[in-house]
């Protein structure tokens, strides 16, 4: 199977091949992509469970107090971290690589993942920055921002790349095989993301939830646009690297873990809150795709140029 991927058309020689289209290449069919769903939801409740004691007991033996919203933040990220070890697992068990949903048949680029995610900072902080000097973000605790980190640092890396690869990844390549179009494929991914991170708090409201579905989409358009994931990855961990260090808000947790255990009614859609939103968000694309895109910075491509 690998081989085969490998494999170009007639006069190309071996190429790798785009992360969305795998599965198309191999010729899998959804089926094939649907039992490997399955089975990750299967196998992530009890590795989450498992996640949460270690964390749980943990915390408690450096004596945080019970309860304390610190300890859920990490138990919830390394859940999240730990859905790469069962990602491994299906797609061994589907003879496969997780090489084959982030770059297959390439090394996996850390420069290219720092890069993207430098280019997002650039792009992403003066908006954080804006928000806070405007009133529209309250801080949080620094302290405890600056305290948990070094131990974020890991482990927000560990979320990002772990979404990514089922999201933008795995998902994105059964639903590419279903529908036959980058497009379309990634509206179920964004549907899907969503219900992933829509958890209440930091993503409270209807403005943030759109928000939510317009980031996957550009995220899902960032891969299909390099062919594979690090530039997605870089952008996940740097966005959400930011808002915990910037904003300090430990206490409520990152955009894509935060949320309380009862349920938080939705308030009504503001639409001048939305449309605000988008068009920030917005600005910050056109960023990162002037500063990182459209200089190569971020594939490498100007490595190439300036030889």
């Amino acid at each position: 199977m690998e081989g085969t991927m490998r494999q170009g058309g007639k006069g190309l020689g071996w190429q790798p091949v785009p992360v969305h289209l795998v599965g198309v290449h191999l010729g899998l069919s959804f089926r094939h992509y649907l039992v490997g769903m399955v089975a990750l939801g299967l196998l992530v409740v009890p590795m989450a469970k498992l996640a949460g004691g270690v964390s749980e007991t943990v915390s408690l033996s450096l004596g945080w107090a019970e309860g304390d919203p610190a300890i859920h933040r990490i138990t919830t990220l390394m859940a999240l971290a730990a859905i790469i070890l069962v990602l491994r697992m299906v797609l061994t068990m589907q003879g496969r690589t997780l090489m084959s949903v982030v770059a297959p048949q390439q090394h996996l680029d850390l420069g290219m993942m720092a890069r993207s995610a430098v280019t997002y900072s650039l792009a992403f902080t003066p908006v954080i920055l804006m928000a806070v000097l405007s009133g529209q973000l309250s801080l949080g605790n620094w302290q405890a921002a600056l305290a948990l980190l070094p131990m974020m640092l890991v482990l927000v890396a560990l979320q990002a790349t772990a979404e990514e690869m089922v999201c933008r990844g795995y998902m994105a390549q059964g639903f590419q095989v279903l529908f036959g179009h980058a497009v379309l494929a990634a509206l179920p991914v964004a549907v899907i993301f969503l219900f992933l991170h829509d958890t209440g708090a930091w993503d409270q409201g209807w403005d943030r939830k759109i928000n939510i579905l317009l980031i996957s989409l550009a995220l899902s358009w960032l891969t299909t646009h390099a062919g594979r994931l690090e530039p997605a990855m870089g952008v996940h961990f740097a966005h959400n690297l930011i808002v915990f260090t910037l904003a300090a808000r430990p206490d409520h947790g990152l955009p894509s873990v935060s949320g309380f255990a009862q349920d938080i009614p939705d308030p009504p859609l503001d639409a001048e809150a939305l449309l605000a939103q988008t068009l920030v968000y917005g600005a910050v694309c056109a960023n990162y795709w002037f500063i990182g895109l459209r200089t190569g910075y971020v594939t490498g491509l100007w490595r190439e140029r300036s030889e």
